[in-house]
């Protein structure tokens, strides 16, 4: 067999680009991996979203155009790899997985596999399970491995959301303060399989916390796309698509006046663009916590979230929120228009 090798230079396809994104409970994530999305697709890509927590994501379908797939257990990892193939065959522009978790902690995920292998190896028998716990990782793990290695010969871009826990651990010593600790609720290794992987901030939605070096995996190129305390927008994900692509490009708040049918009457200045990222996230958590975040604004920003149409979509988001999703199960892949 003869190998072939040419510059690197001549190679113009893209690179693989794959973002692990991290929070905790109303960090935003689903929305801001949306938002990433649509700036790594650009206004008319289309965006296809692997939704693993009963169709959470369609309360965002009137912030975003995207095809959804609402995907029932089990969670096992090859239906993952499976589904990333088919939205890449059918030539999605980006892929978001929300919540990646599922893959490791839901039914039929890595863990519940590896609980379903220890009773069938050993039943109910203490002793023999701890002889056996190693062998009962074995297909789980190999298949969560197998469908990583799947993961990086896509080239399309793909989104993981990922569920974060935070605990924290009193000091050793009297006085010592207490020591704040960061878990991603997925294969501890898996973030750093990424191109990036960073989390969002526990206390503002939307927000990049690199405060602790071991959270975030960021080569030299992207350090300079994102940094600690900017709030996730579609320029960041405009500018991950043109390192992909071998261009150079850096973040930019969000040009003046330039509208879109997602986001209508931008606002015109950064703190008006502020104002209304936070009422949509805001909105996305029903609308007891929308009236609460619309009611603590001052007069002149309640005007003019009323004035740019904004207010009324916002409120149409927090009732679809509050209205249980009806969705039939479905084993296929197929994604639906959301």
């Amino acid at each position: 067999m003869t190998f072939t090798f040419a510059p690197a230079a001549n190679f113009s396809e893209r690179a693989g680009l794959f973002v692990a994104l991290t929070g905790g409970t109303n960090s935003g994530k689903t929305f801001s991996a949306l938002e990433l999305a649509r700036g790594i697709a650009g206004p008319n890509g289309k965006i296809a979203v692997l939704d693993t927590e009963g169709g959470r994501t369609l309360h965002l379908k009137d912030q975003f155009q995207f095809d959804v797939n609402v995907m029932d257990p089990p969670f096992r990892p090859e239906r993952f790899a499976a589904a990333a193939i088919e939205a890449e065959n059918a030539g999605y522009a980006a892929l978001v997985i929300d919540s990646f978790s599922m893959e490791w902690v839901g039914i039929g995920g890595v863990l519940d596999w590896q609980a379903q292998e220890i009773t069938r190896m050993a039943g109910d028998d203490y002793r023999k399970q701890e002889r056996m716990k190693m062998a009962s990782w074995i297909k789980p793990k190999s298949a969560h491995k197998a469908m990583v290695y799947s993961f990086l010969q896509r080239r399309m871009p793909i989104i993981f959301s990922i569920r974060g826990e935070e605990s924290v651990k009193p000091g050793e010593n009297p006085g010592d303060k207490p020591t704040k600790t960061l878990k991603s609720v997925t294969n501890k290794a898996f973030p750093f399989e990424m191109t990036v992987a960073f989390w969002l901030e526990t206390e503002r939605k939307g927000y990049i916390d690199l405060s602790d070096p071991k959270t975030f995996k960021m080569e030299g190129a992207h350090r300079t796309i994102f940094n600690h305390g900017d709030r996730i927008n579609r320029s960041h994900g405009a500018a991950l698509e043109a390192w992909a692509k071998g261009q150079k490009a850096e973040p930019r708040p969000a040009p003046a006046g330039q509208g879109s049918d997602d986001f209508p009457g931008d606002a015109p200045d950064l703190r008006g663009q502020q104002i209304i990222d936070e009422a949509r996230i805001a909105a996305t958590d029903g609308m007891e916590a929308y009236r609460k975040h619309f009611g603590a604004l001052d007069k002149a920003d309640q005007r003019a979230l009323v004035d740019s149409g904004h207010h009324e979509t916002n409120k149409a988001t927090a009732n679809q929120v509050d209205k249980p999703v009806d969705h039939e199960g479905d084993e296929t892949l197929s994604l639906g228009r959301a």
